[in-house]
């Protein structure tokens, strides 16, 4: 590690634009990306740049933000009429209005031309672009002006796949199909990119499968864990405590069957309780299950916390469960390795890859699975310790920040040599 550190420090230090059409921290996943990954390339002396959508990222303040504004209505109480006229005037904004009003995903799309336009009047400013998964087609010719690497953090076509699975309804799946008519777009941008970046093997052989796409232009470089925020706790954890996932009844997230679970769990162990991260809908489905099986009072769902409350959470507990159907990475997994708690993951998407030998990996959608694995860990005190130590071992060793700056300065000057080589040939 300390000679691929010295290699780099010795680099060109580079002006990097990172791009995304959203980069809230309550953006999931990919809000967390853009607030690390900047601070770490920051971190080994390069010049970072977040260009984004609203909701704007949380970033350092030593970083530089451009904000590209948009009608944002997602904000807003009232898509349809919380809008100035006069904004409906300009083609871009009148196509995100009508998107938005009409079951549709717009970022996709209608972030590309504001992009496009800030570039075009700002391209000297960078020597690489890092497109964080906005995959619009302007990204096309785009990298034809400046060396591109994009992120995908998974292919939304699994998105799709299980929420058309999760209902018998034809409307609902026609809104389903409708949010996600952004799709096809990605794939064909997709197709035509010469460098993609995945966080995991699991996920590569899906962007790669769903997108038709060639092995040669995908790498992996794992995301990274803040140890600063994510370590083990000196307190003693809470016994039978479960810790799971919730995402606003995304069925994704697999948490019906963690629910489902659970009274099995308090038959062998009454001493049992749960609390889910996250939020569901009132009087959505998830609501509707555990009253189905009058869980209200048994789980607690909590949200809104602040780092020290939620490593609180992880720490008090004595095992994770994450019943995800499919993750591209899984930062739940590796926060709850970091923190010194094991925990129990279906072999959904990158689960397996994430925790190794640190958890134990059940199949996904099975309730009967998660029963005996969470039985086990209550049961046998050795088997826990031995998984807490693997997994604090395992996510500094395979799990940073500062690893992923480090692999991806390499890609990024391997970009623009490439870049510089292309562009040499044609004259």
């Amino acid at each position: 590690m300390r000679c691929l550190k010295k290699r780099v420090l010795n680099k060109k230090k580079l002006k990097i634009g990172l791009i995304t059409y959203r980069g809230n921290p309550s953006s999931g996943g990919q809000g967390i990306y853009i607030n690390y990954l900047s601070r770490a390339l920051s971190d080994l002396g390069h010049e970072v740049t977040v260009i984004s959508g609203p909701p704007y990222p949380e970033i350092r303040k030593d970083i530089k933000l451009v904000k590209i504004p948009s009608l944002d209505l997602f904000s807003k109480k009232n898509k349809f009429l919380d809008v100035k006229f006069s904004k409906l005037f300009s083609l871009n904004n009148l196509k995100e209005w009508i998107s938005a009003n009409s079951g549709g995903f717009p970022e996709p799309h209608t972030f590309g031309p504001r992009l496009e336009k800030f570039i075009e009047e700002n391209a000297g400013q960078f020597d690489v672009i890092h497109d964080n998964q906005t995959l619009c087609k302007e990204l096309i010719s785009l990298q034809q002006k400046l060396p591109l690497v994009t992120t995908i953090h998974h292919p939304i076509t699994k998105d799709l796949e299980f929420q058309l699975k999760s209902t018998n309804d034809f409307f609902l799946k026609l809104l389903i199909k409708r949010w996600h008519s952004f799709i096809p777009t990605q794939i064909k941008v997709a197709k035509k990119l010469k460098k993609i970046v995945v966080p995991s093997e699991s996920s590569g052989k899906d962007v790669v499968k769903d997108f038709s796409l060639k092995d040669a232009s995908i790498e992996v470089v794992h995301n990274g864990i803040d140890l600063g925020f994510f370590y083990p706790s000196d307190k003693p954890y809470e016994d039978y405590k479960i810790l799971s996932i919730a995402s606003s009844d995304v069925p994704m997230k697999g948490l019906d069957f963690m629910i489902k679970a659970f009274p099995e769990i308090k038959k062998n162990y009454p001493k049992a309780k749960l609390s889910v991260l996250g939020k569901i809908r009132k009087e959505g489905h998830t609501e509707r299950l555990i009253n189905s099986l009058d869980l209200k009072d048994d789980i607690n769902f909590v949200s809104g916390l602040s780092h020290s409350e939620l490593r609180e959470q992880y720490c008090s507990s004595h095992v994770v469960v994450i019943p995800s159907l499919y993750e591209g990475f899984g930062f739940a997994a590796a926060e709850a390795m970091a923190c010194g708690v094991p925990a129990v993951v279906s072999d959904g998407g990158s689960l397996k890859e994430i925790v190794g030998e640190a958890g134990k990996v059940i199949i996904p959608g099975d309730e009967n699975a998660i029963v005996d694995a969470v039985n086990e860990l209550f049961s046998y005190e050795d088997l826990r310790k031995n998984m807490v130590a693997k997994g604090i071992s395992r996510v500094k060793d395979k799990f940073t920040w500062h690893n992923a700056a480090l692999k991806l300065d390499n890609i990024y000057h391997q970009m623009i040599e490439s870049h510089a080589n292309n562009k040499y040939s044609k004259t």
